[in-house]
């Protein structure tokens, strides 16, 4: 099971795919455009709208949905930090591939985090990999699965990003409640008594 997903999102799939063809998009209107970032992160281009609908509008890694922020509070993540040494400009880290949607807290949290290159394929949010290293436990926190527990790269990772956050809980158990709710429009007496559940959350949430 996906820990970014609650029962009542769809599955993420095709995503590299889906990114392709965003990445064509952006060459048939810009020919020499090479740094795939600058055009995806720009709020006022459709480019954006296109990445977030590929990541069915939501964080890669936290999982946070657009049910609960705005376009805006989204952004793009260079998955390997754009200073890295391994690219000889900033540019070079804006390929399609490197870039991933990321809320604006897991995007400033992870900074310039710099992921080992044996862990890259594992904590690869595109990948399937990652689906194996965290997990939602019975109260919606994400934890570390038994297996990558003890390893310093996963550890490091985990807590950069903050994902054992009591914020990270809130937004699945809201998440799960929208999709609850959206199943009960015709129980209006349900309906409405999990809207009252909501707002108090969602103001809990506020607080945080």
């Amino acid at each position: 099971m996906d820990y970014r997903r609650t029962k009542y999102c769809p599955e993420l799939i095709d995503i590299k795919q889906k990114k392709k063809k965003i990445e064509a998009a952006i060459k048939t209107k810009y020919p020499r455009a090479k740094d795939m970032h600058t055009y995806i992160r720009n709020n006022s281009l459709k480019f954006k709208k296109d990445f977030i609908e590929a990541y069915n509008g939501k964080c890669a890694y936290c999982g946070v949905s657009i049910d609960l922020i705005k376009k805006n509070e989204f952004e793009i993540d260079h998955f390997i930090y754009e200073k890295a040494p391994t690219f000889a400009t900033k540019k070079d880290a804006g390929y399609m591939d490197n870039l991933v949607l990321a809320c604006h807290d897991c995007n400033h949290n992870k900074s310039a985090f710099w992921i080992d290159e044996e862990w890259i394929e594992t904590l690869y949010p595109d990948g399937e990999k990652i689906k194996e290293v965290f997990f939602r436990d019975k109260l919606y926190y994400i934890r570390i699965s038994d297996k990558y527990k003890e390893i310093s790269m996963i550890k490091d990772f985990y807590y950069k990003l903050q994902l054992d956050s009591e914020l990270h809980r809130l937004d699945y158990l809201i998440m799960n409640l929208i999709g609850l709710q959206q199943t009960c429009k015709e129980n209006s007496e349900l309906y409405i008594g999990l809207g009252k559940i909501l707002y108090l959350i969602r103001k809990k949430r506020n607080i945080i």
